[in-house]
């Protein structure tokens, strides 16, 4: 039995000091059942009013409220998780940071509980961000080597956001979809890559054509493997591995009140500006 109460792991969770929070994540492991909801609870609050939280820079918890629901495998998250994920502009990133290129797909396959139909969704939401949509790309085709959706399913549909293609290709999303059609193996739809190229639709600095032949060169299995092991890389099976390493735990935390001299204490406006310097490193990873 957890020392700490589900109170106390989310009051751990909810303030960022620079220290990553391991104790309250073993104790939320060990609670599962009970802190799972309160966790989802944390993601919802924080989609009732996105732009409020992501102004407070302070607050982690909803970082780790995504990650251990990701760990946890919990299919009742998977709602939020996309919501939030289809939040317009650039909220999502101001929310979770990298976190969004780095975890995001493994998080929606894991609380998917095998459906697509919700992830299909977010690939096609042109309002949702590239990145946010890119990564539910992604995770389909995690979901091919996991074996809860088929490497024809998952090809048919990407090649289809391929095949619609769209007015503005200044972002980044069809080169994603491209990556994960190339790390499928691309062997059916390669037609259709060389008609993208042609088009513009796909950017030669994400990822070249050349790369697409040296996959058909490789074979099948070979892209499948590959795959398969930078989805054991990113599993979250190890929640400690996951996020303890992050830049913003590796630092000494940082004081909040500025120097002043002795008996003067820093306004109340200088130590807001300290705070928000220490919460902005929390986004940033050593990658």
């Amino acid at each position: 039995m957890s020392e700490l109460s589900v109170d106390e792991i989310l009051r751990g969770f909810a303030v960022f000091d620079g220290i990553y929070k391991r104790a309250e994540v073993d104790a939320a492991i060990a609670c599962r059942e009970e802190v799972a909801p309160r966790l989802i609870e944390v993601l919802d609050a924080v989609l009732s009013n996105p732009e409020r939280a992501s102004e407070d820079e302070s607050n982690f918890g909803h970082v780790y409220a995504l990650m251990l629901l990701g760990h946890f495998r919990e299919p009742r998250a998977h709602r939020v998780v996309v919501q939030l994920a289809s939040l317009p502009g650039d909220l999502p990133y101001r929310l979770f940071g990298d976190t969004v290129t780095e975890d995001l797909a493994v998080v929606l396959l894991r609380t998917c509980d095998g459906s697509f139909d919700a992830i299909k969704g977010l690939v096609q939401n042109r309002d949702a961000d590239d990145y946010c949509r890119g990564a539910a790309a992604k995770a389909i085709s995690y979901g091919v080597v996991e074996g809860s959706i088929t490497r024809e399913e998952a090809l048919s549909f990407l090649g289809g956001m391929l095949e619609e293609g769209a007015a503005d290709v200044s972002g980044a999303f069809y080169d994603i979809v491209a990556s994960c059609i190339h790390d499928l193996y691309p062997e059916e739809l390669m037609d259709r890559i060389e008609s993208a190229y042609a088009n513009g639709l796909i950017h030669s600095f994400h990822v070249d054509i050349g790369s697409f032949r040296s996959a058909l060169a490789r074979g099948k299995e070979k892209c499948l493997v590959e795959l398969r092991t930078e989805l054991e890389d990113r599993s979250l099976n190890d929640v400690h591995k996951s996020m303890s390493w992050w830049a913003c735990f590796q630092e000494r935390p940082q004081r909040l009140a500025v120097e002043k001299p002795a008996g003067q204490r820093a306004s109340k406006e200088e130590r807001k500006k300290a705070k928000r310097k220490i919460a902005r490193a929390s986004r940033k990873r050593n990658r």
